[in-house]
């Protein structure tokens, strides 16, 4: 008799995530089919959720932030993306993203990420094959391109599945010139946010500000070396807590460096105003479409002199150079998951999401869903 898994099907836009039994695919040589252990719930799936992602096709297998283990692994498939041995059970990471390597974004610009002839698991499966097993809300996930990579890991499910988003972190630190000393503001408490944090930390950022809600997220930036925190719960008004931000920089003029990681269009004009003359501003948190927004040319961008950066996605350099961060332990990553639900759930968790960010009582940092509860 031919094994089965389950998985969450969302049918479409602010639909139902359907629970299905399949059958699960014969693994063939240069495939790989993982259990899945840990899937992150992101504000990119909440935003598809909605269907604010432009091209997504429904039904869909949400879930791009998957560890999970090897349960069967096929003929060929000998090692990791850096060498290291693979076999079945070992732990992985599953990049989500597929690059064709053929289109004038990969083979001439040399920049993978804006790839316009791949997909990503969870996002936009590439088979021709029934999309079951392409995400990671389900029991397992079929990697059956040749396009797919993986990295072996040595961390708890719960925090290695974190490496995807602290990508967007580092990503956004290389898209900047953060000098030693330099004072960087960030606007946002959720998982990018504090991944920029950690980001900028490791990459030489004298004081780190962050801005966001609700306060234990705060609380946990705080632990993750925030030098100052303002809670928007608490100052609500965006003149105060732009003026809060100037008091903690050099004659007041404003930050170096700010990071939108907030995926609210409002949080731009705010931000431009935290930043000094001749400062940076990267756009990091808009994924998907939630709207626009009112600037002025000259007072944001001209006369301040600004460098403006937008951060699209990951690259495979990104995941390598975190993966040995989460690894280390020298941040308490273990402390940014403050849910881990079944399948079952996945509507509630949309509804959180999509609302105050409270589930069961509690306050949302990180949500992930596992198949074994």
């Amino acid at each position: 008799m031919s094994r089965t898994g389950r998985v969450a099907i969302l049918d479409k836009p602010e639909g139902t995530f359907h629970i299905e039994e399949k059958p699960l695919p014969e693994v063939k040589p240069g495939e790989i089919l993982v259990k899945q252990e840990s899937a992150g719930v992101c504000g990119t799936c909440v935003h598809m959720y909605h269907g604010r992602l432009p091209g997504i096709k429904y039904p869909i297998i949400l879930g791009h932030e998957i560890v999970g283990t090897i349960d069967t692994l096929g003929k060929g498939v000998e090692t990791d993306l850096m060498g290291e041995p693979l076999r079945e059970g070992d732990r992985i990471y599953i990049l989500p993203g597929m690059r064709c390597g053929k289109c004038y974004f990969c083979s001439v610009l040399e920049a993978p990420n804006l790839c316009t002839g791949g997909g990503a698991y969870g996002v936009k499966p590439l088979s021709e094959d029934p999309l079951y097993f392409t995400g990671g809300y389900g029991d397992y996930i079929y990697l059956n391109h040749p396009w797919s990579k993986v990295l072996k890991m040595n961390a708890d499910p719960d925090v290695a599945v974190l490496l995807e988003p602290f990508t967007i972190g580092i990503h956004a630190l290389d898209r900047v010139w953060v000098k030693t000393g330099s004072v960087v503001a960030i606007q946002g408490a959720g998982a990018i946010g504090l991944f920029t944090l950690i980001a900028a930390k490791e990459t030489g950022a004298f004081k780190t500000i962050v801005i966001g809600a609700p306060a234990s997220r705060l609380e946990l930036a705080k632990e993750f070396g925030a030098d100052v925190t303002i809670d928007i719960e608490e100052i609500p008004d965006a003149e105060e807590r732009i003026e809060r931000v100037r008091k903690e920089t050099p004659g007041g003029y404003g930050a170096d460096v700010v990071f939108e990681c907030a995926g609210v269009p409002t949080a731009i004009p705010e931000g431009f105003d935290m930043l000094r003359r001749g400062g940076t501003y990267a756009v990091v948190g808009h994924f998907t479409d939630v709207g626009e927004v009112s600037i002025n040319p000259f007072t944001h961008l001209n006369n301040k002199h600004i460098t403006l950066v937008g951060v699209w996605g990951g690259k495979l350099p990104y995941f390598v150079k975190g993966k040995p961060i989460l690894e280390s332990g020298k941040y308490p990553f273990s402390k940014m998951v403050s849910h881990k639900l079944p399948l079952e759930r996945l509507g509630d968790v949309m509804e959180a999401l999509s609302t105050d960010y409270r589930l069961d009582g509690k306050e949302v940092r990180k949500i992930v869903i596992a198949s074994d509860l």
